[in-house]
């Protein structure tokens, strides 16, 4: 059963979910912010997907992850994630994420967050593992700092069905400030049976 939310805390996001549901036009993934060296490990779930090969039980990724900056306390907030080489050499996965809800049509709706653990974070819009649609998602477990990251922070890396709950699959550890933060992340990077779809596949940020 979908929780009951305050139709306030959704207006000053409705612009923001209208640019995603238009492929983040208008800049919705394109704030800046710090970018993080990080670890992704995915666990021994046995719902992880079956036909994308980035999800291998037990399997620890370096990646990097760029939190963005609030401009403010109603302002959303965005998580843009790369796993460097997943597929091979110069052939990246990346999520773009914006601050959201669990359930359909929540997951669909970017909504505000005035701390960076105040919300999970949701790709909005669907990707294909294998054929199977499914939306992706992270939420802190752990945070030193409840503004800004701080190395030591870990989030749940979630996995949604298209209508369903999202559940955890792993965990994204967050280490060292990275003095680079001039990665530009597009949702287009994807492979081995992992596709995004319109409009998250024209998410760039």
């Amino acid at each position: 059963m979908v929780k009951y939310m305050d139709i306030a805390s959704i207006v000053p996001g409705a612009s923001a979910t209208a640019s995603a549901v238009l492929g983040g036009l208008g800049g919705l993934f394109e704030r800046d912010g710090p970018c993080y060296a990080a670890t992704l490990t995915f666990g021994a779930d046995p719902k992880l997907p079956r036909r994308a090969g980035l999800f291998t039980p037990g399997r620890s990724l370096d990646a990097v992850v760029r939190f963005s900056q609030p401009t403010s306390g109603t302002d959303f907030r965005t998580i843009c994630l790369r796993v460097p080489d997943a597929y091979g050499t110069n052939r990246p996965q990346d999520f773009l994420l914006a601050s959201s809800a669990d359930g359909v049509p929540f997951h669909h709706a970017v909504l505000p967050a005035q701390r960076i653990d105040s919300r999970l974070y949701s790709t909005l819009w669907l990707y294909l593992a294998g054929w199977e649609p499914v939306v992706f998602g992270l939420r802190a477990e752990e945070v030193l700092h409840e503004d800004a990251p701080s190395s030591g922070d870990r989030f749940e890396f979630l996995i949604s069905g298209a209508v369903g709950r999202f559940h955890p699959i792993g965990s994204l550890t967050v280490a060292d400030r990275l003095h680079d933060d001039s990665t530009v992340f597009a949702a287009r990077n994807t492979g081995g049976g992992l596709r995004a779809l319109p409009p998250a596949l024209l998410y760039r940020g």
